[in-house]
């Protein structure tokens, strides 16, 4: 049989490991909307990498093939291939082409810029990177560009 200091002091015990279990749950809880967070903005990260990529695609494919743009001359400020757009899903996309080096004209590179856009009315958080640029390689031949690859 407990004496009455001793009740109080196991009642006080106790309040403290809940105390301790409840910081804990918080702590967790914390944690896990974070990795979400995350999750979320790696996920919107991808799909601007992707639209990017896709976009410099699809303007090299239009030097490669020879069709109006392929008689295009890259001066030092560069050229617009695709005025800036919107996407379906809010993102912005245009794209550019440059001369890689200025000595080496024949040489061009294709510069996508991707934006990630909160859509009006809309609480979204946008990821830490709401802006990406990818560059892709082209040199010019006798019938048209031709595509070297990504740069970095």
């Amino acid at each position: 049989m407990l004496r009455r200091a001793e009740r109080g002091m196991t009642s006080l015990v106790g309040m403290m490991l809940l105390g301790v279990m409840l910081l804990a749950a918080c702590g967790l809880l914390t944690l896990e909307r974070q990795a979400a967070q995350e999750g979320r903005g790696y996920e919107a990260e991808v799909r601007l990498r992707l639209l990017a990529q896709s976009e410099a695609e699809r303007a090299a494919v239009q030097l490669e093939a020879g069709g109006a743009q392929a008689d295009l001359e890259m001066t030092r400020e560069g050229c617009t291939l695709l005025n800036e757009r919107v996407t379906d899903d809010g993102c912005k996309v245009s794209v550019q082409a440059f001369p890689e080096n200025l000595r080496a004209p024949q040489n061009g590179m294709i510069v996508v810029t991707a934006h990630a856009v909160a859509p009006r009315g809309e609480d979204r958080v946008l990821p830490v990177r709401s802006e990406l640029r990818v560059r892709a390689r082209m040199r010019k031949g006798d019938d048209g560009y031709v595509w070297l690859g990504w740069m970095p």
